[in-house]
């Protein structure tokens, strides 16, 4: 009889895709870039999206500092939802309805922004940090906006 083992080895998964890298990343997006420390998904799933490259980063830049009005097409940031999961697990985001304009919106905790300060004493994510807190305060009306003047053909 043959007998067979198996053995479960480590994966190595890099940081970009850690929930928990991410999820510091969300509350350093809300922190920074939204307006009164609520920002929409569009918002969070744009300034995602600028982190995923050079280009992109560039774009989004551009955007923030009004040096283009325009964007092209962009995506969805992937596993967004379970980040945000674990930030109300948390307790670090709740879910705001802005019943004005009749959306939802993510906004950051007492316990999100004790989290976010304490990261930045021990200086983790300071490359990460600095891009994001060097893009601003997005206005929401404008990447609406940017957003409407797509055209498929």
């Amino acid at each position: 009889m043959i007998d067979i083992k198996l053995i479960n080895k480590p994966i190595s998964v890099p940081i970009r895709y850690n929930a928990y890298y991410k999820l510091v990343l969300l509350l350093a997006i809300i922190e920074h870039c939204a307006m009164s420390k609520q920002a929409s998904l569009q918002l969070i799933h744009f300034v995602f999206w600028g982190l995923r490259s050079e280009y992109n980063y560039k774009v989004v830049y551009d955007f923030s500092k009004k040096i283009r009005e325009t964007l092209p097409p962009w995506s969805f940031e992937e596993g967004i939802d379970k980040i945000l999961i674990l930030s109300y697990i948390n307790q670090y985001c709740k879910k705001v309805l802005v019943k004005n304009i009749d959306t939802l919106e993510i906004e950051i905790t007492e316990n999100g922004e004790k989290v976010i300060a304490e990261i930045k004493k021990l200086e983790l994510f300071k490359e990460d940090f600095d891009k994001i807190k060097a893009l601003s305060k997005i206005a929401r009306s404008r990447l609406d906006k940017a957003n409407q003047q797509w055209i498929i053909f």
